[in-house]
């Protein structure tokens, strides 16, 4: 795993969520998905991590989402199969206004069937929202 594929990675992982294409998301996390945020641990087998996706998806865009960047500002190797990833994220509205920002941390995992998220650590994605006064939920 190298930081260009990760880089790749997140390229296609983003363009998913901005085209609101749940297999695309999906098929980009190896299960069970783990989330760690605010004190709490979720894991999320495949069905549930589908219905949070979609229900996110569905969220970006009454927020107005028309574009989003995800730039990976952290790589760090920690085993031959394993990297600890940092994000910046960004969300705009079809008039190129930021809408909201937030950096986002994640496992990855070099899996037989290719480079999965296997956790992520939204801290700054709920805390953005709620900042904004629209909360996330899982």
């Amino acid at each position: 795993m190298t930081a260009v594929e990760v880089d790749d990675f997140f390229v296609g992982y983003v363009q998913a969520f901005v085209s609101g294409d749940i297999d695309g998301i999906c098929a980009r996390w190896d299960y069970p998905a783990l989330l760690v945020f605010e004190g709490r641990q979720v894991s999320l087998d495949s069905e549930a991590f589908r219905r949070n996706a979609a229900r996110l998806c569905a969220f970006y865009v009454t927020q107005g989402m028309a574009r989003a960047e995800k730039s990976v500002i952290g790589f760090v190797r920690l085993t031959e199969t394993t990297a600890a990833v940092r994000t910046s994220d960004r969300l705009y509205d079809a008039a190129g206004m930021l809408i909201a920002e937030w950096e986002h941390a994640y496992l990855m995992s070099d899996t037989p069937t290719g480079l999965k998220a296997a956790a992520a650590l939204p801290d700054g994605e709920h805390r953005a929202w709620r900042q904004r006064g629209t909360p996330l939920s899982i």
